[in-house]
């Protein structure tokens, strides 16, 4: 996958605090601790790939936790009164300070809290046997906590009092008269687990046009032995 779609996809890897003193449970940030991914797309042909992505936590600055993603990608991710953001190096390294965080867990963490964040499609559009285009069409993900003690089986083992998180968003796009306007929507499920932080993401983009189908993206911790 692109960059940029690991970009996107990996933003919800650290999103999973509550307060300063709960969130080690949340975010069990160790330095010098990496953690894996176990990574499943499918894209709108139905093929099917498998990967895995890892995790190195670094030591932290300031109120920032910094992470190096396998492919070397540097994201900093910070605590506020109001939720975690995430930066990239350039926004990290920015004198602008009064730009807007983007926010993608809002506090408390309980039931029925609601939260907007800005994202963009990684669907592609097909056209003829050869040519593929990214779409990156910017849309609203709207969030909300649904459980607080959901379940869910991770290798078989069953973990309980998760945190469940709803998002959703939908677009469109016009491309040309010919193929009209294609409507897409995103629907995103993530689940967190006191200890071990993210344990599963799935993201899933369907459009209402042949030209660019439906996508599946998984994410799934890897437990320890």
């Amino acid at each position: 996958m692109s960059s940029k779609k690991s970009f996107i996809f990996s933003l919800f890897f650290f999103i999973t605090l509550y307060s300063c003193k709960v969130s080690q449970n949340y975010f069990p940030h160790n330095e010098g601790k990496q953690v894996f991914y176990d990574i499943f797309f499918q894209d709108k042909e139905g093929k099917k790939k498998k990967f895995k992505q890892g995790f190195f936590f670094l030591p932290k600055t300031k109120n920032s936790i910094p992470v190096l993603k396998s492919d070397g990608e540097l994201t900093f991710y910070e605590y506020g009164k109001h939720g975690i953001s995430m930066k990239n190096m350039e926004e990290f390294l920015s004198p602008n300070q009064d730009l807007k965080p983007q926010l993608f867990l809002a506090f408390p963490i309980k039931e029925n809290v609601e939260w907007e964040v800005d994202d963009k499609t990684t669907i592609q559009m097909k056209l003829g046997y050869d040519r593929f285009y990214n779409t990156d069409l910017p849309f609203k993900l709207k969030n909300k906590i649904i459980s607080t003690n959901d379940k869910i089986k991770i290798q078989g083992k069953e973990i309980e009092n998760c945190v469940k998180v709803l998002g959703y968003g939908n677009t469109s796009y016009y491309p040309d008269p010919t193929l009209g306007n294609i409507n897409i929507e995103i629907f995103t499920t993530t689940w967190f687990a006191k200890g071990l932080g993210l344990l599963k993401y799935k993201r899933e983009e369907r459009s209402d046009s042949e030209t660019m189908g439906t996508i599946i993206y998984e994410k799934t911790l890897i437990l320890e032995d």
